[in-house]
């Protein structure tokens, strides 16, 4: 299992830095493009959301990023020093907000929403 854990203040340079690390060691395990991009976007969604909504674009608050790569699986923590997340349903796929979200919900096996950490699990079949 190769663990990637880096706490990056939010900063979009710093959150380059660490989805290009994270995507060589994924690259790395899966040679399959569609999953690779599938986790790209996930990190993608995951830490954007933190930077722009949790964090609110502080350069001082801090984005615990977390991405455990298996065999069998991807796993994407992120936490951020927001408020929380607040899922709404909404009927609206053009709604200002919660596209990153319901985008990363469909692409995930599981989806775990608590306050200000979000996780997504992927299998790979």
């Amino acid at each position: 299992m190769d663990i990637i854990s880096c706490e990056i203040n939010t900063d979009i340079n710093s959150i380059k830095k660490f989805n290009n690390e994270a995507l060589e060691v994924i690259k790395r395990r899966f040679d399959d493009k569609d999953f690779v991009f599938k986790l790209r976007l996930i990190l993608d969604e995951l830490i954007i959301n933190s930077y722009k909504h949790g964090n609110k674009k502080v350069f001082d608050r801090k984005i615990n990023c977390l991405v455990l790569v298996d065999d069998d699986y991807c796993l994407v923590k992120v936490k951020d020093e927001g408020a929380g997340i607040h899922i709404k349903n909404s009927d609206d796929p053009l709604a200002e907000n919660g596209r990153g979200i319901m985008l990363v919900n469909a692409i995930s096996d599981e989806l775990v929403v608590e306050e200000n950490v979000i996780a997504a699990l992927v299998f790979y079949k």
